[in-house]
């Protein structure tokens, strides 16, 4: 493996491509996620009903990966991660210039959530390979931080456009897309030894990895409401155009710079259970706070719990993640498990953030958008419970 001399650091030719394939994915993920939803609601017109029915065509790929992983296999989780990248980036640049209509949407947007999704259990399989032993959480801290460095930058960027030069969210995700396809063509110019090339993931379901897949789906539950729901309330409730989600985006983005690789120690020194317990009852917080701020307070105060909620809640269920990926690398026995393993669970929860928005539009429409967080609430309690159950042997704590 060639290494890179960067000043006095040295650093290995495909751990660099693999930070800048990240950094220009942080981009993309930047442009994704603080203008998402007012497309939908000022450029398309998307009510409440017609955005939860998105969901469902929007997180199916989530619930195919793991098919299509398998089937890619001989390619190797590097070589997939270009693919991945490139055919998810022709869709959100096909979203940010389709003009109008529910069916458009979906098509596009199928496509980019079917590269988005591929890449997500081969991000952390191939982060790995670049972590020695006991240092795994910090590895994936640091990795994380390079991609948060960029949200920084484009957040900063688009907010500034947003507020003062009024450019288009059509634009944006054309510079999204391209953004994301060049990820996809650096992966092209790694080695392909971080891989478990030529055999397929195993997918089979198995009784140790059975508490890591009802966390997989009780978080993935937690944040499919915060993504979804809190951006809209942010959006349509308190009536706050894009630049504000900017905003958000951008403090969220500045503190997981330090954030994210402290954390990651933390899993390390604490494990993963102190961390996901801790994680789960932030979470149960921020959702009481999404639920009455608006009751207990005037307007301004209430969205500035709102968007201090928000900015918490989105860091640490980022934590939730990376605390379940380094749980499986401790429990898994043979590491070419590991991708398919996660994989296996993105899938297994995507049943039911398919489904959830479908009921929680019911909830917001039919009764009071409160109920909504409060069930957010006890999905959290849930996940404390769960977490509280993590237990690791002692010889896979310490050989992984």
């Amino acid at each position: 493996m060639k290494d890179v001399k960067i000043g006095k650091f040295t650093i290995s030719r495909d751990l660099l491509l693999f930070l800048i394939a990240n950094a220009l994915l942080g981009v993309t993920l930047a442009i994704e996620s603080t203008s998402f939803t007012n497309r939908l609601y000022e450029d398309l017109g998307f009510t409440i009903t017609q955005r939860g029915a998105l969901e469902f065509p929007r997180e199916l790929p989530g619930l195919l990966v793991v098919f299509i992983i398998a089937a890619l296999s001989f390619l190797g989780d590097v070589r997939t991660s270009g693919f991945a990248n490139i055919f998810g980036g022709i869709g959100l640049i096909a979203f940010g210039l389709v003009p109008s209509g529910f069916w458009p949407v979906v098509v596009t947007m199928m496509i980019f959530s079917m590269g988005s999704h591929m890449y997500m259990p081969l991000q952390g399989s191939i982060a790995m390979t670049f972590a020695g032993k006991g240092n795994l959480g910090r590895r994936l801290g640091e990795i994380q931080a390079v991609n948060t460095i960029a949200l920084v930058l484009t957040t900063a960027t688009l907010f500034i456009l947003f507020r003062f030069a009024n450019i288009s969210l059509s634009s944006v995700f054309v510079v999204g897309g391209v953004a994301m396809m060049l990820a996809g063509a650096v992966f092209f110019f790694m080695s392909p030894g971080h891989t478990t090339r030529g055999r397929k993931p195993k997918l089979i379901y198995r009784k140790k990895f059975i508490l890591f897949y009802l966390l997989s789906i009780f978080f993935g539950a937690r944040r499919q409401i915060t993504f979804l729901f809190v951006a809209w309330l942010i959006v349509q409730g308190f009536g706050q155009p894009v630049a504000t989600m900017a905003l958000l985006f951008f403090i969220m983005s500045v503190i997981s710079i330090f954030f994210r690789p402290i954390l990651g120690i933390f899993i390390d020194r604490m494990g993963e259970r102190f961390v996901l317990v801790f994680e789960g009852a932030l979470l149960l917080l921020s959702c009481l706070g999404f639920a009455f701020a608006g009751t207990l307070f005037e307007h301004s105060t209430a969205l500035i719990i709102v968007g201090v909620c928000f900015v918490i809640d989105n860091l640490f269920s980022i934590g939730a993640g990376m605390a379940r990926t380094t749980y499986v690398r401790r429990l898994a026995d043979d590491p070419e498990e590991i991708s398919g393993t996660l994989a296996f669970s993105i899938s297994l929860d995507h049943i039911f953030t398919m489904t959830l928005p479908f009921f929680g539009t019911i909830l917001w429409e039919g009764t009071d958008y409160r109920y909504v967080f409060l069930v957010g609430a006890l999905i959290s309690a849930a996940c404390m419970f769960l977490a509280n159950k993590i237990r690791v042997p002692e010889s896979a704590s310490s050989q992984k």
